[in-house]
């Protein structure tokens, strides 16, 4: 499928400034020059989004990852008695680094369903990754406590944060790329999966105009909008509309750092609709537009850590599959590792279920999450401890956009037949078959370079054709959205 042309000045038009404050990255310049890593003993503080994450109803957060206490902290804003929105701790624990490069956080101080309450012990399953002083990846922890014979159920709550420490300055539009999040809404149809943004500023107007797209790719409403950047608790932040910070129901914040990494945050509800500052109603995650196309062989040779993320992904498990620490890059495709995932998608081409269109080529990616089935159940634990990843999942990037560096409108995703909540021991058998499942479907992925490091972030659509498609436990063929987030390991 051929690559989407777009018009350098539409390019221009549209660079991405989403000032999504996560305050290690510290304000957006109009070069995004590389950021110097705080020195050990240094807190780095970033503003959160733009997952639904259940530790705050607004939707956004402050994270702070003190390394010289080893010790994570998280506010958010709350609604108190009196319905005033206030910020309130919601979260705080230590971290500890682990050889896979992970962070595993225990939360001492954790949410709950009757409020944000002490854990005794403290609450361990949390994960997250940092480009120290430009953001972090987290898989942090909610508990909703049963009742009767109903169990505590330990439930995700993802995060990606960004630098907010100072307001963008652009005084030409600079370009961004971003991939639409999915949610645990039940919107039914896309109206954008990813997109590029120009950023322009004057003063403390931000004004964005954006492209999006629906994978395919189809062209989605090209928008341009302005809001106002000031520091405010949260950082300093990106409001859209303009004076928005009352409005929770339809108010987007962005907050966009120095190193080139973006995030917004966008929290919709009530009877007001709208398509928010970057056209899919939901929050993003992006990265600046590299000046130059981008060095494939480079990424996929690197390495790196993240989460995968399905909000729809509802299969019991004993562990919330909705999110899974993950790591790419280790693994090559002969690699005895993908066995599995290579015999599966071989098992479905052409023949089978029919439902691979092509094997993967060179510009490949493998990967999967850490998961090990022991005596208590699976766990997703990217401590080394119980093992290296998982290789049952493949992304090929397909070929750049020649107008846009670092845009692969048409990659593709491949599920093998021992993803969870099945195994290499366990595989995915095709409803009412003995015959192993794999799957394939079109995505597009964003890259670009944050302090040295590339970024990768992927977004499939349940509404694509053929959709994205994960198993339950019954060998059937799910319909969902799915997002990949991933940052490389620094050596």
């Amino acid at each position: 499928m051929k690559c989407p042309m777009h018009e350098k000045a539409a390019l221009a038009a549209m660079s991405l400034c989403l000032c999504f404050a996560l305050q290690a990255l510290g304000g957006c310049g109009q070069t995004a020059p590389p950021v110097t890593s705080p020195a050990t003993g240094k807190v780095n503080t970033y503003f959160g989004g733009p997952f639904v994450v259940t530790v705050d109803p607004v939707g956004t957060s402050i994270s702070s990852f003190d390394h010289s206490a080893n010790q994570i902290g998280v506010s958010a804003f709350v609604s108190n008695s009196q319905s005033i929105i206030v910020p309130t701790q919601v979260l705080s624990g230590i971290f500890t680094a682990a050889n896979t490069g992970f962070l595993a956080v225990s939360e001492n101080f954790a949410t709950t369903s009757s409020g944000y309450v002490p854990q005794n012990p403290p609450l361990t399953g949390a994960w997250a990754v940092e480009i120290p002083g430009a953001g972090a990846l987290a898989n942090l922890l909610s508990v909703q406590t049963g009742t009767g014979s109903v169990a505590t159920v330990v439930s995700a709550a993802p995060a990606a944060m960004a630098d907010n420490t100072a307001c963008p300055v652009f005084p030409q539009q600079t370009s961004f790329l971003y991939v639409n999040v999915p949610n645990q809404s039940t919107q039914s149809t896309d109206t954008s999966d990813y997109g590029m943004v120009g950023i322009v500023t004057q003063g403390s107007a931000v004004t964005f105009s954006a492209t999006p797209y629906l994978i395919g790719p189809l062209s989605g409403t090209p928008s341009t909008v302005t809001g106002g950047c000031s520091v405010s608790t949260l950082g300093a932040v990106t409001s859209y509309p303009l004076n928005s910070y009352g409005l929770r129901s339809n108010m987007e914040l962005i907050s966009i750092g120095k190193s080139g990494l973006l995030v917004s945050s966008f929290n919709t509800s009530g009877s007001v609709s709208t398509a928010g500052a970057f056209g899919g109603g939901n929050g993003v995650i992006g990265v600046q537009e590299p000046s130059s196309p981008v060095d494939i062989p480079s990424i996929i040779g690197a390495k790196y850590n993240g989460f995968m993320y399905a909000p729809k992904n509802k299969v019991p498990e004993t562990y919330d599959i909705t999110v899974l620490a993950s790591a790419f890059g280790n693994h090559a495709g002969n690699d005895p590792a993908c066995s599995a995932l290579q015999a599966s998608i071989a098992a479905n081409h052409g023949q089978g279920a029919g439902t691979v269109a092509a094997i993967p080529f060179t510009d490949t990616i493998y990967g999967g999450e850490f998961l090990t089935v022991g005596s208590s159940g699976s766990v997703n634990d990217p401590s080394e401890a119980l093992g290296s990843e998982n290789c049952d999942v493949a992304i090929t990037l397909g070929i750049e956009d020649p107008n846009s560096a670092g845009l692969f409108p048409n990659a593709t995703i491949y599920i093998g037949s021992n993803y969870p909540p099945f195994s290499n021991s366990n595989p995915w058998n095709c409803f009412g078959t003995t015959s192993v499942c794999a799957v394939s479907f079109p995505a597009s992925a964003v890259v670009g370079q944050v302090q040295g490091q590339y970024v990768i972030f992927v977004a499939a659509s349940a509404n694509s054709n053929p959709p994205a498609q994960l198993p339950d436990g019954f060998g059937n063929r799910i319909a969902q959205p799915l997002g990949i987030y991933l940052f490389q390991k620094s050596q």
